[in-house]
């Protein structure tokens, strides 16, 4: 919905349709900005099926009720983990759980236990069960998502808690796993064969077992802060119902499971609303969308080094790469759904964030003040290489210092002198250079996952931990890309939970950290000016400083700006602008043969003081010659297109914006091809440039 229409959600409905609403985020007035419909129709296999959203009278907001074949209680809903000398440990759902979720039609609920052998074993508990429970008030079928978790908190002291979170194990073996069920009348996996989960099995006690990890038949470990997640879905028989009914929910539960529903709003509305990620956005599609759709599914689905166990979907494991392949104003797995509606590309998204996961930073009820003194630079306190960074160590530093307990129990766990900290199967955490929440914030935003809200207010708390206003190099202002992409990132902790920690935390870093530190006096306006690159190929000593990092900026202070309204937020945007437009090159005839005369250009690094004294931008252009990057208008400099026709959209200044818009469309490099319709860094056009 766009700003300020929807004051009230339950005077909207779908047409035809007896409507509730689960509300998923809002707009700084608190007007609703993107909200799922929630109703019960039978709809036709394979087909698209469209629905309008009307104005209707305003109705009464009924409190869940539970299909009647659950209204007894829920099906035995459990984990089972075996540790390296094959002691079962096992958890269960018990008791009503902590409701997340719910309208008159959907509810969720969480329940977070610590798995426990009957007798023997390593002596405390090994690993964590979480299970969120999805009801559906029309339907006779629970979904369950079960995360099995090395996701202890820890302390460096504990105060002799017997809170088990308090206490953390450390990377572990993991012999075997298993989802429990019991009282069901049919239990399914979601996604067995890429999700490496094997045919159940009744257990001695009576129980349906789904043997998981099964790509890993040795047994293999989870690491410290690491997680792994999956689906399942249980059917209790309606006693009521006829046999065909019965069968017809049973076709109905498993068509759920292989092709579920994917709803997606129309590439018209989410234009309209401006709701798209955080900006808005979403450029058409190019003419050959339907077979660029179907080729990245294909590609992605017969790659079988993206699946089973720890595969990374085709999200890279190593975030902290050149070309940022995962930083983006919002997700290409979602511009790109919302282009074709082709529900694949959702499939896409949906399990490149659940592999979120298993990325090391799930630390149960992380919350970080701006006065203690815990560091998060590695996702948990300490990781390999000696980094001990933290003053807080939330209780890894014992294990890694003194004389392990648990060693026996890491047999699978990479050996070195860091052992049992070796990184969870090569996933890393974010840098605050390549910080990104994209993917999971992308996925709340069409899904309503009670787990990605979850984990949406984990990578908030991540970030508080990861820029430190004291006590370490984070309490100076860190890089350009890094400020613009961190501050997205807490944009986007704060419109998916609404918690106000992190827009403060947000407005405290601009005022009290980049607003002092940045050099306020330079022509350029750069955020930052940095000493001595070699790749700049300038003489030392000199300073410099990258307009295309200045992208990252433009996003991340531009959805400050929006969804915070501190102008301060909005100055610096214009300072990005100059710094762009004091890099800027033209009518040059380039000694490079390849280039010759180039009318317009940007350089890749800006000199800005040689031997301690000033110098212009073109000081170096006769002796070592302007460094373009990837040339004169590409590579990185694309990053910035977005930002400016954003910026030159909310300018009043007439100057400022002709300026914005000028640069942003020479980095274009008219005419438009059908790869710049698929392009991450064009999804922000102005709507003249589209087809």
């Amino acid at each position: 919905f766009p700003w300020g229409l929807v004051t009230d959600i339950r005077a909207f409905t779908v047409a035809g349709q007896v409507t509730d609403w689960l509300v998923l985020q809002r707009w700084p007035d608190n007007s609703v900005r993107v909200a799922q419909a929630q109703w019960t129709q039978a709809v036709p296999a394979q087909q698209v099926v469209t629905w309008n959203v009307v104005a209707t009278a305003a109705l009464p907001a009924p409190s869940f009720l539970p299909h009647p074949v659950f209204a007894g209680g829920l099906p035995r809903i459990g984990a089972e983990v075996k540790d390296t000398l094959g002691v079962s440990y096992r958890a269960f759902w018990n008791g009503e759980g902590e409701t997340v979720q719910s309208t008159s039609m959907v509810r969720t609920r969480r329940m977070r236990g610590y798995l426990r052998a009957a007798s023997g074993g390593i002596g405390r508990d090994y690993l964590t069960a979480t299970f969120y429970v999805t009801e559906f008030r029309d339907q006779p079928v629970l979904l369950v998502d079960w995360l099995l978790g090395n996701d202890y908190l820890g302390a460096d002291v504990p105060n002799g808690s017997t809170d088990p979170n308090l206490y953390p194990l450390g990377s572990v073996d993991v012999n075997a796993a298993s989802f429990l069920t019991r009282d069901a009348d049919l239990a399914l996996a979601y996604l067995p064969a890429t999700e490496a989960i094997g045919a159940p099995f009744v257990t001695a006690d009576g129980h349906t077992a789904f043997p998981v990890m099964q790509d890993h038949p040795q047994g293999t470990y989870l690491g410290d802060g690491q997680a792994r997640r999956y689906r399942f879905l249980l059917l209790r028989d309606d006693p009521l119902a006829t046999a065909p009914v019965r069968a017809a929910w049973r076709t109905t539960a498993q068509a759920m499971m292989d092709t579920p529903l994917r709803p997606l709003a129309s590439l018209a509305t989410w234009r309209a609303t401006e709701a798209l990620g955080l900006l808005g956005g979403g450029q058409a599609a190019p003419s050959d969308a339907a077979v660029r759709a179907d080729g990245e599914y294909q590609g992605w689905s017969s790659r079988p080094e993206f699946f089973g166990t720890f595969g990374n979907r085709g999200d890279p494991i190593a975030t902290g790469q050149t070309g940022t392949p995962r930083n983006h104003p919002f997700s290409a797995e979602l511009l790109h759904a919302v282009q074709t509606q082709d529900p694949r590309l959702q499939l896409i998204l949906e399990q490149k964030a659940w592999t979120q996961a298993m990325r090391p930073y799930h630390l149960f009820g992380l919350r970080v003040e701006q006065s203690n003194k815990l560091f998060l630079w590695d996702g948990i306190p300490l990781y390999p290489g000696g980094r001990d960074l933290s003053y807080e160590s939330l209780g890894r530093r014992v294990l890694l210092r003194g004389t392990d307990r648990y060693a026996a129990y890491r047999t699978r766990v990479p050996k070195g002198p860091m052992a049992p900290f070796q990184r969870a199967h090569g996933f890393e955490h974010f840098d605050s250079e390549h910080w990104t929440s994209d993917l999971v914030f992308d996925y709340w935003t069409i899904s309503g996952d009670a787990w990605a809200k979850d984990e949406m207010r984990q990578l908030g708390e991540s970030l508080r931990g990861l820029m430190r206003p004291a006590f370490y190099l984070t309490g100076s202002m860190m890089p350009a890309r890094a400020e613009g992409w961190v501050m997205q990132g807490l944009v986007q902790a704060f419109v998916a939970t609404g918690d106000l920690r992190f827009r403060n935390f947000a407005l405290d870093r601009l005022h009290n950290i980049i607003d002092r530190d940045r050099p306020h006096g330079h022509p350029s306006g750069a955020l930052r000016i940095d000493p001595d690159e070699v790749r700049t190929g300038f003489p030392t000593p000199h300073k410099y400083y990258m307009p295309w990092q200045h992208g990252s900026a433009l996003y991340g202070f531009l959805a400050g700006y929006k969804f915070f309204g501190d102008a301060l937020f909005l100055e610096m945007c214009k300072d990005a602008l100059r710094c762009i437009e004091y890099g800027w090159v033209r009518n040059r005839q380039d000694p490079n043969p390849n280039l010759g005369f180039v009318a317009n250009g940007l350089r890749y690094y800006v000199p800005v003081e040689y031997q301690g004294q000033l110098v212009p931008p073109s000081y170096f252009d006769d002796t070592v010659g302007v460094i373009w990057g990837d040339g004169p208008l590409g590579g990185a400099h694309q990053e910035l297109i977005g930002g400016l026709f954003l910026l030159a959209s909310v300018l009043g200044d007439a100057d400022l914006r002709a300026k914005a818009t000028e640069f942003g469309t020479l980095l274009m490099r008219l005419p438009l091809s059908d790869d710049d319709y698929w392009d991450k860094w064009f999804v922000h056009m102005p709507a003249n440039y589209y087809r």
